[in-house]
């Protein structure tokens, strides 16, 4: 877990005992509340919750109560007969159309909305997550560095990028960019512009129910990507994933935009995720990278490991 984690997993221990009136914490008090609030989140959005209290006891040196609140379960997805009142996932916008991208920048122009229109630009021409935003780093005249927000120290997820981008006049931009975000007036420049752009789309497209976030662009710029003759482990370590199979979580191909020659990977890092990606990269060079095949093909190993004799499997 790496810093920057720990630090927004602290922010949010803090506002969960200021939220439940937990003045002093203990095993007990803090358990039962997260049992308490489980039906108001995602599951994946509890466990962050139930990580970041436990963390929080380990801090303060109290070892066995961070031992009980890991061993707390969730009582929507633990007991079968709650699990149909688990709350849906909020559905993400995974693309954005060039009418409306035009119409939103605009907009934050018009606005003057200087933090918002910065933090959309760097996310819009680097893919980054809104979470590695503020820990940017601009090498030189031509080179960004991002550290991973997802990043373990095993190394097994997670991986740090360095793009060497040759436009001067972008490089200069998005380093302006930068400066406008990390130097705004908000304890947290980031969340802020989660929340402001939320409200500003909302006022904007006050009829959709699906509206771009920061991670909107992520996904555009991955599909961008997959839609270009670039090769995957080359895309992978643009988007910063140990895995070449990752990719296939972006935006569909067919929703392609622009290009992206300007982002060119550091060198050193694809060959990373290619030797990490060698059985994958080396035995299907002629078929597709997707979760499909992926899937046969672990599927055939198995069999010609286990000596059965493989299934007819027709290939997608």
């Amino acid at each position: 877990m790496n810093e920057n984690t720990k630090e927004e997993y602290r922010r949010l221990a803090k506002h969960f005992y200021t939220k439940h009136g937990i003045v002093k914490p203990t095993a007990k008090t803090v358990c039962d509340a997260l049992k308490d609030c489980a039906a108001d989140y995602r599951p994946d959005y509890w466990r962050r919750l139930r990580t970041a209290l436990a963390l929080a006891a380990e801090e303060s040196g109290f070892y066995k109560a961070a031992d009980k609140i890991k061993a707390t379960k969730n009582p929507m997805t633990a007991d079968p007969k709650q699990r149909k009142y688990v709350k849906k996932k909020q559905a993400r916008q995974k693309s954005i159309k060039d009418a409306d991208e035009q119409q939103l920048l605009s907009y934050l122009a018009d606005k003057e909305e200087i933090t918002v229109f910065a933090a959309v630009t760097l996310v819009r021409y680097l893919g980054c997550r809104p979470a590695e935003l503020r820990q940017l780093k601009f090498i030189s005249s031509r080179y960004i560095n991002i550290p991973s927000a997802k990043k373990t120290k095993d190394g097994i997820r997670g991986l740090d990028r360095l793009f060497e981008i040759e436009n001067s006049a972008l490089f200069t931009s998005l380093k302006e960019h930068h400066q406008r975000l990390i130097n705004a007036p908000y304890a947290d420049p980031v969340r802020y512009v989660q929340k402001r752009l939320d409200n500003l789309t909302h006022k904007l497209w006050p009829k959709r129910k699906v509206r771009p976030s920061l991670y909107t662009w992520r996904h555009q710029l991955g599909a961008d990507l997959k839609a270009s003759d670039m090769p995957p482990e080359e895309i992978a370590a643009i988007m910063g994933h140990q895995s070449v199979s990752s990719v296939e979580v972006y935006g569909n191909p067919r929703s392609a935009q622009h290009s992206r020659k300007y982002l060119k990977p550091d060198k050193g890092i694809v060959r990373q995720v290619q030797k990490r990606n060698q059985h994958r990269l080396t035995k299907h060079k002629d078929e597709p990278i997707t979760l499909n095949n992926i899937s046969r093909w672990i599927k055939q190993n198995h069999h010609a490991v286990r000596g059965r004799p493989r299934p007819d499997i027709e290939p997608h």
